[in-house]
């Protein structure tokens, strides 16, 4: 396959208070994104996600490393027509109407002035707002300025789509229209770099993952791989479990109560087998109701808590 990113040892630091003190924000990160691939690129706040895709767009000059789009140098203006880019949050000036905010990036991104009002009215239709178009940007709530800025990001048809946060202010159905319209790029043979803190949503569309943490890159997933994703495990859900939490709860991995209208329920999960079949000896021999026992996959969310914990104080490992 193609690579249309490449990543190859990419830092990025700047000085700190009173210019004394030099700060790692990104520390030698490499990854590559194929065409047609859908890429999740995870981290928790403050990991250096927002500051890497600024040193792809060449918004900031990266420190060190090198940035490749398309096999060419990230400074190279002749790929940027190319590329989309919808960031965390758009701004717009909000005394222009979502016709005249569409007008400006369909000229900004070189499409030529025959073709501008096809481009523009196809991408209102895709992301839905062609009924706004005459609507200063001002009077739009948050969720449709997040489609008029995916409308800006995709009016030029780009083969490279970075995405920051790109379902942040959306209700599920705008989530859901969202997922559908990244899908049919991604089909269309359009890659996606998506940074995003809705991993349900990571884990639907994308086909390998990255997860940072202080700037450090922990590792590139393939979704796929549901091994690779998390240790799963074995799940005893029952009822009635009084006098024999500590029974039950040896060898498991974690446990919680669940409370609702027909009482209190003990979830329990077992790291193998072993230990989930003497869990549920335990709960036969004392005659529990038991509501269920399964075993469960890894998720995207087990690997991304596994590799970026929170310590105490809030200071994360």
């Amino acid at each position: 396959m193609t690579s249309v990113l490449e990543i190859k040892d990419l830092s990025y630091s700047y000085r700190g208070h009173w210019l004394i003190q030099r700060i790692d924000a990104v520390k030698g990160i490499s990854l590559s994104v194929e065409a047609g691939e859908a890429f999740g690129f995870l981290g928790h706040n403050g990991a250096g996600k927002t500051t890497t895709i600024k040193c792809i767009l060449g918004l900031i000059k990266q420190s060190g490393g090198e940035v490749r789009i398309f096999g060419r140098s990230n400074q190279d203006l002749s790929q940027r027509g190319l590329v989309g880019y919808l960031p965390e949050q758009p701004y717009f000036y909000d005394y222009l109407t979502v016709a005249e905010i569409m007008q400006m990036y369909a000229t900004l991104s070189g499409i030529p002035s025959a073709q501008r009002a096809d481009a523009i009215s196809r991408a209102l239709e895709i992301v839905r707002v062609s009924n706004r178009s005459k609507s200063p940007m001002r009077s739009l709530s948050k969720g449709l300025t997040q489609r008029v800025g995916l409308a800006q990001a995709i009016v030029a048809k780009p083969k490279l789509l970075i995405l920051d946060e790109p379902f942040s202010g959306l209700d599920p159905i705008g989530r859901k229209e969202f997922r559908d319209i990244f899908l049919e790029l991604k089909n269309s043979g359009t890659a996606l770099f998506i940074c995003s803190h809705v991993l349900s949503d990571v884990e639907f569309l994308c086909d390998r993952v990255s997860i940072m943490a202080h700037g450090e890159l922990k590792g590139i997933f393939d979704i796929r791989d549901r091994a690779a994703l998390g240790a799963g495990g074995y799940e005893l859900v029952l009822r009635g479990f009084a006098g024999k939490e500590d029974e039950l709860k040896a060898g498991a991995k974690s446990s919680e109560v669940l409370r609702d209208a027909r009482g209190e329920r003990l979830r329990i999960i077992y790291p193998d087998r072993s230990a989930a079949e003497r869990g549920l000896h335990v709960a036969l021999h004392a005659q529990l109701d038991i509501e269920s026992y399964e075993s469960i996959q890894g998720s995207l969310e087990d690997l991304f808590v596994r590799l970026v914990k929170f310590e105490e104080g809030g200071k994360r490992a």
